[in-house]
């Protein structure tokens, strides 16, 4: 552009000015062409941002639907400005709306995050407390005992594709079946966000066939129901077992689990 405009500040006769003009509409297009563009990678960003609202619906609230309504806003003003002739009246509205398009975007998928995590369990729940609990009575006792770990893997990946209400539906249906595969003795709870532990007594003899029964039966799929209509999930869960030898303390023992939830996450 500041060539042209060089050329045109010089001496030229009606054929200089004629190709001028002739590189100026070239420029143009080449412009508009870049700005459409961009507003359609701007679009896709919007619909991946507005599908991971509706993934949710069920927690949505106000402040949520006011932030979907801004995205839909600035891209309407990205619309009218690839649509408008003005060529400086296009390029401010685009660095505007870009901006704030980016924000609004940026905002959503903070909210996405948070709400994802404020809806799972802490590690430190009741649940891990009430079988962590029942495991240091059994190391007091100096009783033989074995622990069943599984940990769910692609529990994050699957946060990402359905709402917290439906992960966390399928997760108690996840520990139901979890309880109703072992004999009625053992005690199962939720060791951790991601894992479930059983308390086996005494230990299993066939530890690895119970642990492949254990993972091929909870693999899957568990139906759930939302707004959204029904999904199926399906679960990538690695079983282990551990067991506790009288003379040993629990320090050592939530050792050993510790590096048998690591080798199953691994």
């Amino acid at each position: 552009m500041k060539a042209l405009r060089d050329k045109l500040r010089a001496d030229s006769g009606a054929g200089e000015l004629e190709s001028v003009q002739a590189a100026f509409d070239v420029e143009l297009k080449d412009y508009q062409k870049k700005t459409h563009q961009q507003i359609q990678k701007l679009q896709q960003d919007v619909q991946a941002a507005t599908a991971a609202v509706e993934s949710f619906a069920g927690s949505v609230n106000e402040s949520e639907i006011n932030l979907e309504s801004g995205i839909k806003r600035e891209l309407n003003s990205l619309n009218q400005a690839a649509a408008s002739n003005d060529i400086e009246q296009m390029r401010s509205s685009n660095h505007l709306a870009i901006a704030q398009l980016k924000d609004e975007i940026r905002l959503l998928h903070e909210q996405v995050e948070a709400a994802s995590h404020s809806q799972l369990p802490d590690p430190s729940s009741e649940s891990h407390q009430r079988i962590s609990g029942r495991m240091e009575e059994l190391i007091k006792r100096d009783t033989s005992f074995s622990v069943l770990l599984v940990v769910v893997r692609n529990l994050e990946g699957l946060g990402n594709c359905y709402s917290p209400n439906v992960i966390e539906n399928s997760l108690r249906n996840f520990q139901s079946c979890f309880e109703n595969i072992l004999p009625s003795s053992a005690i199962v709870d939720r060791w951790a966000r991601d894992q479930f532990a059983a308390i086996l007594s005494p230990r299993p003899g066939n530890a690895i066939e119970l642990s492949n029964d254990v993972v091929r039966k909870l693999s899957g799929p568990f139906l759930e129901r939302d707004k959204g209509g029904m999904h199926s999930i399906l679960f990538s869960p690695r079983a282990g077992v551990i067991e506790f030898s009288p003379g040993s303390d629990w320090p050592r023992f939530q050792t050993k689990l510790k590096k048998l939830a690591e080798a199953l996450n691994s």
